[in-house]
């Protein structure tokens, strides 16, 4: 595969951006019911909003990985 091959191949796949709109698209509320869930972290100690952790832990259920690390 050459690298013009890659570098087309790569604006083609947009990961992410395609999982939101699908998310987006049949799930309308899925950001607000993600937000709306009890964070039971003390708030001195947040980096990542509730929100953001959400989203990765259902993106790594998509993925099949069976650790977050």
């Amino acid at each position: 595969m050459t690298k013009k091959e890659k570098r087309e191949r790569k604006k083609q796949d947009r990961g992410i951006v395609d999982f939101m709109m699908v998310a987006n698209h049949f799930f309308h509320y899925l950001q607000q019911w993600i937000s709306e869930m009890n964070d039971p972290r003390d708030s001195s100690y947040i980096t990542y909003s509730q929100t953001d952790l959400g989203y990765m832990a259902i993106l790594k259920n998509i993925c099949g990985q069976h650790t977050m690390r």
